[in-house]
């Protein structure tokens, strides 16, 4: 009989400590996280600062290279352009009198060759044959002098509208730069003001400690002697303090999100079942053992 109590006794203890030791480990939990939170904040911050000065580094190099280029195309001469543009009408016109004295002294040749003797006309063939070969040549720099004046008489044009290119996408890069410039100032600042925010801690919620309630219950055990009655009101006022004591710890422990966010584990509510079950368990296991021992004694 002495043994049976022992282990009711030892099983009531055990149901009540340890969803006490549960609910006692959360505050552990719940001081870590802020700690954490700080070095996550600071790392962020750093981030962010860095990610803000490379882009007003950008910024700013795009906004020179907007000047340079708009400095080019203000100060524009096409007097260079169209000094060269002269240079090759000059050597076309040229080209075209070379060509003109080649074909002169084709014909020439031509008309040599066929005046000449028998015995002059090997030599007269050579003149001919040097003579067609100068005017091909005089020919073909012709038209490369025509082209090279035709290219110069663009280039000025030419120049200056690659210069307007070259401003307008100087000018979306300025445009482009500037957003991402904005973009990582508002993030750099709305982290600093998240940052500079206190932190809000978790409301407390009191809560009655069911391990003061249930550590008592095996001293109120009376000796096997008792009558019936007085066994029957102890095993009634005990499942009565079982049923307060599970009913307070349901209150304390409150729904798994709410444990959750205080840091604490998310299956306390089911360990403070578990024990409130086995208290249950225990208080009846007491009160047939008590019945019996009470029938014995009668």
């Amino acid at each position: 009989m002495n043994l049976r109590r022992t282990l009711v006794s030892a099983a009531l203890v055990a149901a009540v400590l340890s969803p006490a030791a549960v609910l006692s480990a959360a505050p552990a939990f719940a001081e870590s996280a802020p700690a954490a939170q700080t070095q996550n904040d600071a790392g962020s911050i750093a981030a962010l600062e860095k990610a803000a000065a490379d882009a007003a580094k950008a910024y700013q190099k795009a906004k020179t290279e907007q000047a340079d280029i708009a400095a080019k195309l203000e100060a524009f001469d096409p007097a260079p352009y169209l000094a060269k543009h002269r240079e090759a009408q000059a050597a076309a016109k040229k080209a075209t009198e070379a060509r003109t004295a080649a074909e002169d002294e084709l014909h020439q040749a031509m008309s040599v060759y066929d005046k000449a003797s028998d015995a002059e006309r090997e030599k007269a063939r050579q003149d001919l044959l040097k003579a067609m070969d100068k005017a091909n040549a005089a020919i073909a720099a012709e038209k490369q002098a025509q082209a090279a004046a035709a290219a110069t008489g663009t280039a000025a044009d030419d120049a200056k509208v690659d210069l307007f290119r070259k401003a307008n996408e100087a000018n979306k890069a300025v445009d482009a730069a500037l957003a991402a410039k904005n973009t990582a100032d508002k993030a750099l600042a709305d982290a600093k003001a998240a940052a500079e925010k206190p932190a809000e801690k978790p409301a407390e919620k009191p809560a009655d400690k069911p391990a003061d309630q249930g550590a008592q219950q095996p001293g109120t055990v009376t000796p096997a002697t008792d009558k019936s009655p007085a066994t029957s009101t102890t095993s009634t006022q005990q499942t009565g303090t079982t049923k307060t004591t599970s009913a307070t710890a349901a209150t304390t422990t409150g729904s798994t999100a709410e444990l959750a966010e205080t840091g604490s584990n998310p299956a306390t509510p089911y360990l403070a079942l578990g024990a409130a079950t086995a208290i249950g368990l225990g208080a009846a296991a007491l009160y047939v053992s008590r019945r019996k021992s009470a029938r014995a004694t009668s």
